[in-house]
């Protein structure tokens, strides 16, 4: 009898230290931020996801009354920056704010972490279809004429990137695989050099974002189709790569993840305030301008994304050969 009081009382203890302290620490995710909240973006000022995460540290700040300070760690195709956070203490005051180069950086090359596993999504924040741009005179005016091209003088097409292994390199990657075709890669570090080339016609063609081509003469150039699921509607005449009978979508995306562990209560509200700032109108207006659409997500959503485009990317580097692993 004295044997079972004891384990009784044992019991309940446990149980009463298991309720305690969920209390304390649904009250420590309601007291939270109470000190400044690190942002950590893997690229230099002035970039996409640059520009985005210090408009919604913006916004994150006067939303939780603490400031939101944005850090640049370029480098590594953003993996200096991401093993940043990826190391630190997942206390809900460090945060990696990135596009969908998380996942490309680590079909290109070994990483020295998990991205499936170091991080935990918060939210999704913007979304922005690629589009497919060509050199003045280019002879193919639609995909179709362009796969066409490519299957007639196989290699012969060469098309510019923005880096060895970026999104812009595993997007026309996965392009050639899906149409069974080859075309020839050349990398520049950067944008700017890449429509450069495309503007002397140098090269036949990139695909890349309509924001990275924003104010630039490359604007003028011949779009051939957007990467998206839909049209884009500020182009509607533009058809997309599946009006052409494709199965090809590629998107380029941003979203701010946690490392794993933080606490899922202040996961869930930092989730919640995002919500509701991509929702605002103000907020959607600066990313059209920014050439990108609002899309926020739940947590969970984000990181079926993440482990989803780790593997789709993955594949896409080992079939070309890009694989350095």
């Amino acid at each position: 009898m004295h044997l079972k009081i004891v384990r009784c009382n044992i019991y309940a203890l446990l149980a009463f230290l298991c309720f305690f302290g969920s209390f304390q620490f649904a009250n420590a995710a309601e007291d939270w931020p109470t000190t400044p909240v690190r942002v950590i973006v893997p690229f230099a000022p002035g970039a996409s996801n640059d520009v985005i995460a210090r408009q919604l540290s913006i916004q994150l700040s006067k939303a939780f009354s603490q400031p939101f300070v944005v850090e640049n760690r370029p480098g590594g195709g953003s993996t200096i920056g991401a093993q940043l956070v990826a190391t630190a203490t997942p206390n809900g005051y460090t945060f990696l704010f990135v596009s969908s180069s998380l996942a490309t950086s680590a079909a290109v090359q070994k990483t020295p972490y998990d991205p499936t596993t170091a991080f935990e999504g918060v939210s999704q924040v913007a979304l922005a279809p690629f589009v497919i741009i060509t050199r003045e005179g280019f002879p193919a005016k639609t995909v179709s004429e362009l796969i066409a091209q490519a299957k007639a003088q196989p290699g012969q097409i060469n098309y510019g990137t923005s880096g060895l292994g970026d999104n812009t390199h595993l997007a026309t990657e996965l392009l050639s695989t899906v149409a069974n075709i080859k075309m020839t890669a050349i990398s520049y570090k950067g944008i700017a050099p890449a429509l450069m080339d495309l503007l002397g016609g140098r090269t036949d063609l990139i695909i890349t974002s309509i924001a990275s081509i924003g104010g630039t003469e490359a604007e003028k150039l011949p779009k051939l189709a957007f990467t998206s699921a839909r049209r884009d509607p500020d182009f509607p005449q533009i058809p997309t790569v599946r009006e052409a009978g494709l199965d090809y979508v590629a998107d380029l995306w941003w979203g701010l993840f946690a490392p794993a562990g933080t606490p899922g209560a202040i996961i869930e509200r930092l989730n919640r305030e995002i919500k509701r700032i991509v929702e605002t109108p103000e907020f959607a207006q600066f990313l059209k301008n920014s050439g990108a659409l609002p899309l926020s997500s739940t947590p969970q959503e984000l990181t079926a994304l993440l482990v989803r485009e780790v593997a789709r990317w993955g594949d896409t580097a080992k079939r070309a050969g890009l694989a350095q692993k």
